[in-house]
């Protein structure tokens, strides 16, 4: 049974984006994969260690994922 992860991103301008991945049962593995494929882990942004987080290049927030 094909199954979906919605993977959520929080733009610059405060829009939160989806982007829907097909699985095959193991969610959190294709999120994780998704994740350390196409984003970079900040300590700190400009100084702020309040903005730590997951970044995408286009410097897009890693909110979380939700499995389906």
């Amino acid at each position: 049974m094909k199954e979906m992860v919605f993977i959520l991103l929080l733009s610059t301008t405060g829009i939160i984006e989806e982007i829907k991945l097909k699985h095959h049962g193991n969610c959190d593995g294709i999120a994780n994969a998704w994740v350390d494929v196409n984003m970079t882990y900040y300590p700190e942004v400009r100084g702020d260690p309040k903005l730590q987080g997951y970044y995408t290049k286009e410097n897009k927030l890693l909110l979380g994922w939700i499995c389906n």
